[in-house]
């Protein structure tokens, strides 16, 4: 009896190890079919001034202080999971072909195999937050300043790579969020509140009614 009770004892304690433990990911497919390659340790630095857990966008940096591995990360890897925490790879990413530059952002898993991710405005609607700006007014610095950390917007990702290593990501626009709250009224309502349709899109906006709504999975 004390060594089924202390078996299991030790394999809680392992099971609990190998959960926390750092691992990436090359793909969306990988990620799906949960196959992971497993890291000893993760360095995360971010550069946003933002101290809010999700606003802040494609700004963190992960490096393990591996040369070659680091150069995986940086290049190849999809996604990174830092113990319940995961990151996606933001090289790889296209909007409307538009590109975003290097770094990971924190993702939350949504439906059964899709990823909402935070990044900068991209795109058409970069371009019409941009005139938006000025034609109240404002000055092109203010906007350039503003933007990493106020303009950020949210993003579905919801299936691979295109022969190019491309992945096409999806904003969530009022087309996809009015889809998503169809049967929900309230959320619904909640959304439609803002009046603003720049600001409507904005995560700050998304996130928490997509949180109230439990569209989260953990």
């Amino acid at each position: 009896m004390k060594k089924n009770v202390l078996f299991i004892f030790l394999f809680s304690i392992v099971a609990i190890l190998a959960n926390a433990q750092c691992r990436y990911c090359n793909s969306y497919e990988d990620y799906v079919e949960g196959r992971w390659q497993l890291l000893d340790t993760i360095y995360c630095k971010s550069h946003s001034r933002s101290h809010q857990v999700w606003v802040g966008g494609s700004d963190y940096t992960l490096t393990t202080g591996d040369k070659a591995t680091d150069k995986i990360l940086k290049n190849d890897a999809f996604a990174v999971m830092q113990g319940d925490t995961l990151y996606v790879n933001f090289r790889n990413l296209r909007y409307e072909k538009a590109r975003f530059g290097n770094g990971y952002a924190k993702a939350r898993r949504i439906g059964r195999d899709s990823l909402v991710v935070v990044g900068r405005i991209n795109g058409s609607e970069a371009e019409e937050m941009g005139n938006l700006g000025y034609a109240f007014g404002i000055t092109g610095a203010y906007i350039s300043s503003k933007k990493q950390v106020q303009q950020q917007v949210c993003y579905l990702i919801s299936h691979g790579a295109d022969n190019k290593g491309h992945i096409a990501i999806r904003l969530m626009d009022n087309s996809l969020m009015d889809k998503m709250f169809a049967n929900r009224k309230d959320l619904y309502d909640e959304y439609h509140a803002e009046k603003n349709i720049s600001k409507r899109l904005l995560a700050t906006h998304v996130l928490p009614i997509l949180e109230k709504g439990g569209f989260f999975i953990r």
